[in-house]
């Protein structure tokens, strides 16, 4: 990992491996700017209350992100995929109920933000890589929970994780 020069967003860059995933998707879709955003937490609560203990060979610990993958309309659009989801050792078939997701190996910046900001951080951070220059791939980023954060706490972090364009 390194340490991100930045004077103002640290980050750091961390390369990983081909990691899998399962849980559920947002239906249809999430418009950014409608109450659409806002229902994300409710996702969530279904996802624990209902699909996460139906999730064979999760890792240990358990690892949750939050996925959004933007379609090569979304210029158009302005909708994007967003998924909860949980990694496991392996991909599997998928069953009712669950999708199933990969994510390439490769380098990810990573930038630490605060849970209780999230919308506000994440356009900061795509403000700031804009201004610093910094190629990302553009079709997808996560949150990244990490373990041990209460996310019920105001001052809870979670990083905020996109693939550097010379990976894609």
């Amino acid at each position: 990992m390194k340490a991100g020069e930045g004077d103002r967003m640290k980050y750091f860059i961390k390369e990983y491996e081909t990691r899998y995933f399962a849980g559920i998707e947002f239906p249809n879709g999430i418009q950014p700017n409608s109450d659409d955003a806002r229902k994300t937490p409710d996702l969530w609560n279904r996802f624990f209350s209902e699909v996460s203990d139906r999730i064979d060979n999760k890792i240990e610990p358990n690892h949750f992100i939050g996925l959004e993958i933007y379609p090569f309309d979304f210029a158009e659009t302005g909708q994007f995929d967003y998924y909860a989801l949980a990694e496991t050792e392996t991909l599997f078939k998928e069953t009712e109920g669950l999708v199933t997701k990969r994510l390439k190996k490769g380098r990810y910046i990573c930038f630490p933000i605060r849970f209780d900001d999230i919308m506000n951080d994440m356009q900061r951070v795509y403000k700031y890589i804009k201004e610093q220059n910094i190629k990302v791939h553009m079709g997808i980023d996560y949150e990244d929970y990490l373990v041990g954060e209460d996310y019920n706490k105001p001052e809870a972090v979670l990083n905020f994780c996109l693939l550097l364009e010379a990976d894609a």
